[in-house]
């Protein structure tokens, strides 16, 4: 099965060190409208060096796009694929388990507000653990000037 699609937009939102996940908007010669996510691994300077679909009957779909340029059109042939993988089958029911198991829902946007939110909350607890460090260094200079007289 060969698919002709058109590289609209894609997003991309870093979810824990390192890692992310991008969303491509795509178009297909109908006009029919698709997004497709996948896990992106990031190198130095934060740019993408890496990614994985989420969905492994996406691989070929995902490996063009990793190259594609925002308006190229892009030709998918699923052929290969597609034979070497039947949907259905014990391979494919295995791939997709060790693909999906520790996967962030990349179409739940409150989660990845979620974690937005905790990057948040864990500075905060850095700055007040180092201002309770710095208290107690304080006090320390107080009690060591106080017996030294």
């Amino acid at each position: 099965m060969v698919i002709n699609y058109t590289l609209k937009n894609y997003q991309f939102k870093e979810t824990t060190k390192g890692k992310g996940i991008v969303k491509y908007l795509l178009v297909d010669d109908q006009g029919n409208q698709r997004i497709v996510s996948a896990i992106a691994n990031l190198g130095f300077g934060k740019k993408i060096k890496s990614v994985h679909p989420i969905h492994h009957r996406e691989s070929p779909l995902i490996d063009v796009l990793f190259n594609a340029q925002i308006n190229e059109k892009i030709t998918v042939d699923f052929t290969e694929y597609n034979q070497k993988h039947p949907r259905g089958s014990v391979e494919a029911r295995k791939i997709e388990k060790v693909r999906t198991d520790k996967v962030v829902d990349p179409y739940n946007e409150s989660l990845i507000k979620d974690i937005d939110s905790i990057a948040e909350h864990k500075f905060r607890l850095l700055k007040l653990a180092l201002t309770a460090a710095l208290a107690v260094v304080a006090i320390l200079f107080v009690i060591a000037g106080f017996f030294s007289e």
